[in-house]
């Protein structure tokens, strides 16, 4: 065979892979010594003064046949190299976690050549929220069990994700002061503090802020709710201002609920409540924060019509005399007891389950 047909089918012989990478095929033995090295890209340099016109030999795609050709083959030969030799490792193997929580779990590699790739096989129970070079960072939304894999070129590892329900309190003022250190203690993993309540202006919870600052750093996930008055779409979208103003530039992990428990709300048409209901999420989901909806379980049945609040908001329904089991499927977030005892706040505490916030 002719050494320049050989080259030029040699040439023509890169292929792409998953890895983002160009791989140097079995082809480019270009001196036939069954190894792929720098001795193939020295009988390159020897035969380009030959073929100097083909541009099948511009490797680099710059309209020239030079030197920076032969430069672009060394390169590819050697992110074969690191590609074929790539090891990635991880910690942990499996994870447990509660609803709510967020991790990351970081890759050791020997290859900063190649992009790394993380897939979640459920992720309505493991989220890949971000990722960068070498981490993903996964929110666990629901009770259930994933698989995240992690892919670098040809090599393949995996870590098991379980995720169970997520002890929760809510509190407001009313609770005073409270050591949210030994409620964390406690195997409470999340929080939802009242951030106010109605339309008008100064009604903020006085102890939202102070709440909301010592759950973040007790490492509680927090969520916020706002007690609702409103009788009309109006005043809902006044309330959703005035939330806005308590709650504005803070992270939280959970959404922030409209608690609706009132008796006038409770004797609205039912397209009049859902309405209202529906008005003051939206406005919150169009500031950027997830929503939902805190009711009665016999308010929200009889009051409005749940099944199409549920298809948009996560709801949390209060139902002390009920087993999860027993609510309607819809429910995320069950307030299962008004009177609660937690270590690290005197009195009774309000205590929920959390099960899925998708």
């Amino acid at each position: 065979m002719k050494i320049k047909n050989k080259i030029i089918g040699v040439i023509t012989s890169i292929v792409l892979i998953n890895c983002g990478m160009s791989v140097l095929a079995t082809g480019f033995d270009i001196n036939a010594d069954n190894k792929i090295d720098v001795n193939d890209v020295t009988y390159l340099q020897n035969a380009l003064s030959d073929f100097a016109e083909d541009t099948k030999l511009d490797l680099n795609s710059d309209g020239r046949i030079d030197v920076n050709d032969v430069s672009f083959l060394q390169i590819e030969i050697s992110n074969q190299s690191v590609e074929n030799n790539t090891q990635i490792s991880i910690s942990t193997k499996e994870y447990c976690k509660n609803v709510g929580d967020t991790f990351t779990i970081s890759v050791d590699t020997n290859n900063d050549v190649n992009e790394i790739t993380f897939t979640s096989s459920d992720s309505s129970v493991a989220k890949i929220v971000a990722t960068d070079k070498h981490s993903v960072k996964i929110k666990a939304n629901k009770v259930g069990n994933a698989t995240v894999t992690i892919k670098q070129c040809n090599k393949i590892i995996t870590t098991k994700v379980k995720v169970e329900k997520a002890k929760c309190i809510d509190v407001s003022e009313w609770n005073g002061d409270i050591n949210f250190n030994k409620v964390r203690n406690t195997g409470v993993t999340c929080v939802i503090i009242r951030a106010g309540y109605g339309k008008d202006p100064n009604q903020e919870d006085n102890e939202f802020q102070k709440y909301y600052k010592q759950a973040k750093a007790a490492g509680l996930n927090v969520g916020a709710y706002w007690y609702s008055y409103a009788t009309s779409v109006d005043a809902a979208k006044a309330e959703v201002r005035n939330c806005m103003k308590t709650i504005q530039g803070k992270e939280f992990d959970l959404p922030v609920f409209l608690d609706v428990e009132e008796y006038r709300q409770a004797v609205l048409p039912r397209r009049t409540l859902t309405d209202i209901i529906s008005t003051f999420c939206d406005g919150i989901k169009s500031n950027g924060f997830e929503s939902g909806l805190y009711s009665a379980k016999s308010m929200l049945v009889d009051s409005a019509y749940p099944d199409e609040l549920a298809s948009k908001y996560l709801i949390w329904m209060a139902a002390p005399n009920n087993s999860y089991n027993e609510l309607p499927a819809f429910v995320d977030i069950h307030q299962y007891s008004w009177n609660g005892k937690v270590d690290g706040i005197r009195g009774d505490v309000d205590l929920n389950y959390i099960y899925n916030l998708n």
